[in-house]
């Protein structure tokens, strides 16, 4: 998978192109034709740390990270990408009718702690950054 980083800050963004290798193979998405784009972001988040997004149209993936410590920015960036790995696969879909997970519709009703794709990600966010700082 190639990615590319835009952050305003030098830091963050050296930071975040050393953690996305690793994660990037934990996840097994080394083969992916994917594109992904990670980008830090003070607006657009509706007051959460972070954002994936599917571009079908450009078969790429959008990542947006709220600039914060590192630490933090580090474990959002690793939720994200499990959202990455969900979405790449396929595991994770999408239409206007609702998010599909498996081929299960869940609609706007379904709580956001209660979404099986987020149930994944938080689940495994903490070992996939550990790793990565490794």
């Amino acid at each position: 998978m190639e990615f590319a980083v835009q952050s305003r800050s030098k830091q963050t963004k050296t930071f975040i192109e050393a953690l996305l290798p690793s994660m990037i193979k934990q996840l097994g998405l080394t083969r992916s034709k994917k594109l992904l784009f990670v980008k830090t972001a003070r607006t657009g988040l509706d007051g959460h740390d972070g954002l994936t997004s599917h571009l079908k149209q450009f078969d790429a993936i959008v990542v947006l990270i709220r600039p914060q410590n590192l630490e933090r920015m580090g474990l959002t960036l690793a939720h994200e990408m499990v959202h990455v790995k969900q979405l790449a696969k396929g595991v994770l879909t999408s239409d206007s009718r609702g998010n599909y997970w498996r081929g299960r519709r869940y609609g706007a009703r379904t709580k956001y702690l209660d979404m099986p794709w987020e149930i994944e990600a938080f689940s495994k966010q903490e070992l996939l950054f550990r790793r990565a700082i490794q």
